[in-house]
């Protein structure tokens, strides 16, 4: 079956440029005008990715990204012609995987959702790693912390299985950045991990504000506190 994408942008010619290019491309692309007739489709197509532009009439996208998030863990790359800073964060911060300014270059698009659709993890030998009360499968792509299941977008969860395979190590922001979206270079890199690690750590932490596990090394990078760790093979032995 062909991955789908749900394009919500209101500018017609857009939409029809992105349509043509992601169906050449193999794709199977629904859209929509508005932010409040998109979930519909979005709940209807039940897609692999929503391609989300801000400036949205009925809706903007900001809260149209905050009721995807919670409905689905589908992956949201954010299409704006805005680049102030703070509007790029607050889109990570309500959810979006990645973002990209227009006027955008198409093989930069087609690249960024390949790679966020090709979020499967890293180091997939283990069926479930386990660190302190954090179970990983692997696999199914289930996350649960002292018996509690997470929600994990495609991002949090190939974030989270990076630190869990380098636990111990301090990453920087570039190693992270190219481990899970596969470039030094990708536009606004520093704060695609930065919010991306602050909304793990929410999900992650009891206590967000004294992290136990997904710690800081301030002006170095980010690692995964020193708790007792394992990963389980298929035939039951430990490494």
């Amino acid at each position: 079956m062909k991955p789908k994408i749900v394009v919500v942008e209101d500018e017609p010619k857009l939409i029809g440029i992105l349509e043509y290019l992601l169906e050449d491309e193999g794709y199977e692309v629904h859209s929509s005008q508005r932010g409040d007739t998109a979930l519909a489709i979005i709940e209807e197509h039940k897609p692999d990715l929503v391609l989300l532009d801000i400036m949205l009439p009925g809706i903007d996208g900001f809260e149209l990204c905050a009721a995807i998030r919670r409905l689905t863990t589908t992956p949201v790359i954010v299409l704006t012609a805005r680049k102030e800073q703070e509007d790029v964060i607050r889109g990570l911060e309500l959810g979006a995987d990645d973002y990209l300014t227009k006027p955008f270059n198409n093989k930069e698009l087609t690249l960024r959702i390949r790679r966020v659709l090709g979020r499967t993890g890293l180091g997939d030998s283990f069926d479930q790693i386990v660190h302190g009360d954090i179970v990983v499968r692997v696999a199914s792509r289930e996350v649960s912390v002292a018996g509690r299941a997470l929600a994990l977008t495609p991002t949090e969860f190939s974030l989270l299985l990076c630190l869990m395979h380098n636990r111990g190590r301090v990453l920087s922001w570039e190693s992270l950045l190219r481990e899970v979206w596969g470039s030094e270079d990708w536009e606004g890199g520093k704060e695609l991990v930065k919010v991306n690690i602050r909304r793990l750590r929410k999900k992650l932490e009891p206590d967000p504000t004294e992290p136990k596990y997904l710690l800081t090394n301030w002006g170095i990078g980010y690692r995964m506190g020193g708790v007792g760790i394992s990963d389980s093979r298929r035939d039951g032995s430990i490494r």
